[in-house]
């Protein structure tokens, strides 16, 4: 699919070997996360992709989201950011263990548990899950008055590096750039086969050409991005011992 997915990007822009950038496919809750003269305005989940939950008291408890952060040092006015909100697995653990004390029925999954909590009416029951939340796209943003687009507004990289230094976790440390898809291949593996020493979470990674003027370029399908492609990891697998039949 990667190779497949590679031949046709080449054609679209008429390269010979294309950048991509490859980070982890976090497995959680997708918000959106809007700021206006560096300040958070407001939250939303993802929802159906044009309307989703309005959540910024509860977005305003995770910690890894700032309440304000320096945009304007970029000449930008207001900015719109998208990305994943987890429950770290030792974070996941403990809670569901102060739930079985109570004796109440244990959370199914991590990914679950942080969609859910987005949701909950209550800030302070939200606090107490904490959440953490890593971003990853900047979908929009408009410049301050004379101020001109930054160069890491220029591609993908270069955003998740701008996000990182005005306070947000993005995948800046895990972030990869590859000319060519046989080093994407590579990382992918090694990725997979290190998944379940990380602290989170992944169910793959997310290939995307860096370039975002190519990105323009490429263009869109009705239903997804012609210029990224998410490699998903197998599914894990499992053997249950059936104890007991109830009639």
């Amino acid at each position: 699919d990667l190779i497949d997915f590679d031949r046709k990007a080449r054609e679209l822009t008429s390269l010979d070997k294309i950048e991509y950038c490859v980070e982890p496919k976090f497995d959680g809750g997708s918000i959106s996360v809007v700021y206006e003269n560096d300040l958070l305005v407001r939250g939303a989940t993802r929802g159906d992709g044009v309307e989703g939950d309005e959540v910024t008291a509860n977005i305003k408890q995770i910690r890894s989201i700032p309440l304000s952060a320096k945009f304007s040092d970029y000449g930008l006015q207001q900015v719109e950011i998208r990305g994943e909100v987890l429950i770290n697995k030792n974070n996941f653990k403990k809670y569901n263990e102060g739930l079985m004390e109570e004796g109440l029925p244990p959370l199914a999954n991590p990914r679950n548990a942080a969609a859910g909590t987005l949701r909950i009416k209550d800030p302070n029951e939200a606090a107490k899950r904490n959440l953490e939340a890593f971003v990853y796209h900047v979908s929009y943003y408009s410049l301050a008055k004379g101020k001109k687009t930054p160069v890491e507004l220029t591609t993908h990289s270069g955003s998740l590096k701008l996000l990182w230094d005005v306070g947000f976790r993005s995948p800046e440390k895990e972030r990869k750039i590859f000319k060519g898809i046989e080093g994407v291949i590579k990382y992918c593996s090694e990725f997979e086969a290190g998944r379940d020493d990380l602290p989170y979470e992944i169910d793959g990674m997310v290939i995307k050409v860096n370039d975002f003027a190519l990105q323009d370029k490429m263009g869109m399908t009705s239903h997804h991005p012609r210029w990224a492609i998410a490699y998903k990891f197998k599914a894990r697998q499992a053997t249950s011992k059936l104890l007991n039949v109830e009639f």
